[in-house]
Formats: structure tokens, C-alpha cells, sequence
């Protein structure tokens, strides 16, 4: 299974951005930078494939050969972010882990009480491109 391109999966983010619900109520701008910064980073990924993949294999957070790494960034989908929708993926995964037994919240509850995409979307205007 690829999650990049096999359905449904690739309907929907792969990954998620968490935060501690004290610290993001008492540090709305520390929020808001750091998501800022890991979304522009993200831009970079697939805007500058081989500059990335250079400094992360030459400051060794990488081991893959060059090609291979670079070829990797460019398969997943990084700017992919301005078009799912965030609702739609924390009920897709939620109603998953709920047939295996791991959740036994509702994705509406889980989406009611676990979730704020106020950041997410002030981003999605502020960064436009």
C-alpha cells in the first residue's frame, strides 16, 4: 500500500501537526510560527528537491543516496495541504482505528473536543501561492 496514491488513503493528509491544548491557549503566536514554519518547510520540499535532499544527506539526518532521497521527496505530496480537508481525514482515520478497537470516541466527538483548525486556516490565506 502507498498512501501517496493508493485510495482512499491518499484522499487524505498523512500526517498531523499535535499540540498541547494548555500551551496553545497560553502561546497562540509560538503556535501559529512554528505551523508557519513546518508548512513553508514543506514548500521547500517540493519546490527545492535537490537542495534539500543535499543539506539533509550532507548534514547526515539522511543516509540515502542523493537520487533516491531527492526522488523521494518528489513522490509525496507536500503542498497537498491547502486542498484536504482536515475534518474529513481525522473522521476517515477515527472511524479506522474504531473498527480495530483502538478509539472508542466518536470521530464527531473526537472533532468537537480534539480539534482547532483556526491556525490552519488563517495559514491557508496568509500563505497563498
Amino acid at each position: 500500500m502507498n498512501s501517496t496514491t493508493d485510495r482512499p488513503w491518499s484522499q487524505y493528509f498523512c500526517c498531523v501537526l499535535a499540540g498541547n491544548r494548555d500551551f496553545v491557549r497560553e502561546h497562540p503566536i509560538a503556535t501559529k510560527r512554528a505551523m508557519r514554519a513546518i508548512l513553508k518547510a514543506s514548500s521547500v520540499c517540493t519546490l527545492e528537491p535537490d537542495r534539500v535532499a543535499r543539506q539533509l544527506i550532507d548534514r547526515k539526518f539522511a543516509a540515502a543516496p542523493f537520487e533516491q532521497f531527492r526522488d523521494m521527496l518528489q513522490s509525496l505530496p507536500y503542498l497537498k495541504w491547502r486542498e484536504y480537508d482536515p475534518d474529513d481525514t481525522v473522521r476517515f482515520y477515527a472511524l479506522r482505528l474504531r473498527e480495530v478497537g483502538m478509539l472508542k470516541a466518536s470521530p464527531q466527538k473526537i472533532l468537537a473536543q480534539g480539534t482547532d483548525w483556526r491556525f490552519l486556516n488563517e495559514l491557508k490565506k496568509e500563505l497563498k501561492g
